[in-house]
């Protein structure tokens, strides 16, 4: 089979990649391995308001264009951020998100990339490069450009000689059904070791989750999870494991005909683990400098001077932060006294990926 664009994956990087690329006499094919698009959920389903997303990454435009939500996507509305140090001390922080229902919210991407042109496959994987072509399960897929949009351990990335994300904390999350206060909250301290654990409200009960730095904790993620659970009134259904990228962008997302988007790059926010916003904002640039390519206007390259533009300085700032950060995961009390001497200022200008540093 012989497309210009093949797309590696069909969660919001991809299915925005494949939007902004299709249609126009572009032949653009998505595959993605899961047999339903959305499932299983494997985030805490947290998207910011457009405003807060022009705060974190003010050179980003046109938002409304990305983030306008249909209502029945949303699950719940959130104002706060109630951060929980290691000895129970709340650190409030303004912040509007809306809680998405992300099994339909990225069947809605996945629609909006079809509705504009390109043609979808589930329960198709891909397996390898060779001689330039795509192996997958549906056969050879010869392609003028790959997008590896297939998450932290992208395989496309690797099959083009690209680098993964180097830290990548394992997460556990699930839908519990319970009473939950209305704030976000994550949990830091021993609950979720290097990480932080959450609870997000959410209609009928709250996404629930942890994630934590493999090399602070080498326990099993899922005997964590429980003992946070347990701590909760709740019962949880669907429980996932995923991998979060932690340390930043990789060093280059553009090699030879395939470019990474999402999670697959590290495009994702090192201080509070977001990436839903980052991946369809590269996703939006990568789709556009596709069809400029493919009309011979620029190439594949300039992808990564565009997203770097709007995105490279929160998005180091944040792992910066994150590192300072190490520094004192290891000790709950030394947690805790950080926690104190940043006060809710420090910790508000951190979750938005601002140096906590005046």
């Amino acid at each position: 089979m012989d497309v210009d664009v093949l797309v590696v994956g069909a969660g919001p990087a991809g299915s925005t990649t494949a939007r902004f690329c299709a249609g126009d006499g572009v032949d653009v094919l998505v595959i993605d391995r899961r047999k339903e698009i959305g499932y299983p959920v494997q985030c805490g389903e947290m998207l910011p308001h457009v405003e807060e997303m022009y705060t974190i990454f003010p050179r980003s435009e046109q938002l409304e264009e990305l983030f306008t939500v249909p209502p029945q996507l949303v699950d719940g509305e959130s104002d706060h951020v109630d951060l929980v140090s290691p000895g129970g001390r709340t650190y409030r922080c303004c912040f509007k998100s809306h809680i998405l229902d992300r099994r339909s919210f990225d069947k809605h991407l996945a629609k909006l990339a079809v509705d504009a042109g390109a043609r979808l496959e589930t329960d198709t994987s891909f397996l390898g490069l060779k001689d330039d072509v795509a192996e997958t399960t549906m056969g050879p897929v010869k392609a003028k450009v790959i997008v590896g949009a297939d998450g932290p351990n992208s395989r496309t990335a690797r099959q083009a000689g690209l680098r993964n994300p180097g830290l990548r904390y394992p997460a556990v999350t699930c839908q519990a059904k319970g009473r939950f206060d209305p704030a976000v909250k994550m949990y830091f301290g021993n609950v979720a070791p290097g990480g932080y654990a959450w609870t997000i409200p959410k209609r009928g009960g709250a996404n629930v989750g942890l994630g934590f730095d493999p090399k602070v904790f080498k326990g099993s993620p899922r005997e964590a999870f429980d003992r946070f659970v347990g701590k909760l009134d709740c019962t949880c259904e669907d429980v996932t494991m995923g991998i979060v990228p932690m340390s930043g962008p990789v060093p280059s997302t553009v090699m030879g005909n395939v470019m990474l988007v999402g999670d697959a790059a590290g495009q994702a926010m090192a201080t509070n683990g977001g990436g839903i916003p980052t991946a369809m904002i590269a996703g939006r640039i990568a789709g556009r400098t596709i069809r400029g390519h493919l009309k011979g206007t620029c190439a594949l390259e300039e992808y990564e001077r565009r997203w770097k533009e709007v995105m490279l300085g929160p998005l180091r700032t944040s792992v910066r932060t994150r590192r300072m950060a190490d520094m004192v995961f290891g000790s709950d009390r030394l947690l805790g006294a950080a926690m104190f001497a940043l006060g809710r200022r420090g910790l508000d200008r951190a979750i938005r990926c601002k140096g906590v540093l005046l």
